[in-house]
């Protein structure tokens, strides 16, 4: 129907009741009823209500003749639901928390956490003198010195080590400098430790290390002039780093750990294995001392390095 003043009275309802909101606040959902004031038309069906598409306009226009605005009537019971339909509950994600956190999660989490990484160090030869204080920064900033070792470079060893630098004006100066006197040399440990290592060594250029980071080392301990006669030397990257360490400590394993299901496959793909043939061909000997002669046996059969002769895979004492 519309809202016009014109209409055949063939059209007209018998009974309606106009909702008009209430100044009062709505408490819950049940209560909305009463909060709405109503107004009849003689009528003595009450079950019969007038109630407007939007409900949250409370004030009834004024007719108009070119007015085309219809109604929907409805039970005053299903009043009710029709607010529900039209308001729907907002879905909320659940947003976890510290204590709500599963430990499955919690394992996932620590799986996450970054590796400890590798990373050389070098004490330079003018340097050396004050390799006290070195250490100590070195330990103070929170890395941990896996390897030690003095050493004085040949110049061809020197000239290997630097390779990546050949071609440049300044190389053979730096072999000879290198070659000319003991150094140190450190593997250190830490979270990001080569680049927290890279910070603390300060710029290449002494001057720059001197007037932009003053606390570095090479600002402390380096010296003007060349660039290379600059306190300490450390890696670049990753693969610099693992190809350092391994030309002064070729024995050192820089790989990360195994964790979680690597490292249970590769106990069922290669330990177990190789330990369960071991322990079977124990049994069937059934020598004297069990534990030392499977010692014995799994350094002859480690898979990891080719198969000797006995008088050759086991030293004599």
């Amino acid at each position: 129907m519309c809202d016009c003043a014109g209409q055949d009275e063939k059209d007209a309802v018998e009974a309606v009741t106009l909702f008009e909101k209430c100044p009062g606040s709505v408490n819950d959902r049940g209560n909305l009823m009463e909060n709405w004031k109503t107004a009849k038309i003689d009528d003595s069906d009450t079950d019969r209500f007038l109630c407007y598409d939007e409900i949250k306009k409370t004030e009834s226009s004024v007719c108009s003749s070119d007015s085309t605005r219809t109604y929907k009537f409805i039970n005053s019971w299903e009043s009710r639901n029709f607010v529900n339909d039209e308001q729907e509950e907002p879905v909320y994600q659940p947003v976890p928390c510290g204590p709500c956190l599963s430990e499955s999660d919690e394992e996932f989490e620590e799986e996450q956490e970054p590796d400890i990484e590798y990373t050389l160090a070098i004490i330079k030869p003018e340097a050396v003198e004050c390799r006290k204080e070195i250490e100590n920064r070195i330990l103070e900033e929170g890395f941990q010195i896996l390897q030690t070792r003095w050493l004085l470079l040949a110049p061809e060893q020197a000239s290997e080590f630097y390779s990546d630098n050949y071609g440049e004006t300044y190389f053979p100066h730096l072999v000879a400098y290198m070659a000319s006197g003991s150094i140190i040399v450190f593997v250190l440990a830490k979270q990001q430790a080569i680049q927290d290592w890279r910070m603390l060594m300060g710029p290449t250029k002494v001057t720059e290390a001197r007037f932009y980071f003053p606390d570095s080392i090479r600002a402390k301990f380096g010296r003007r002039g060349e660039d290379f006669k600059n306190a300490v030397h450390g890696s670049a990257n990753r693969e610099m780093a693992e190809r350092e360490i391994h030309f002064f400590f070729p024995d050192f394993v820089t790989e990360p750990l195994m964790r979680g299901e690597v490292a249970v496959d590769y106990l069922l793909e290669v330990v177990n294995k190789v330990l369960m043939e071991g322990l079977t061909t124990c049994c069937q000997t059934k020598p004297p001392d069990p534990i030392l002669w499977l010692a014995h046996w799994l350094i002859l059969n480690n898979p990891n390095k080719p198969k000797l002769p006995e008088h050759l895979a086991i030293p004599r004492m």
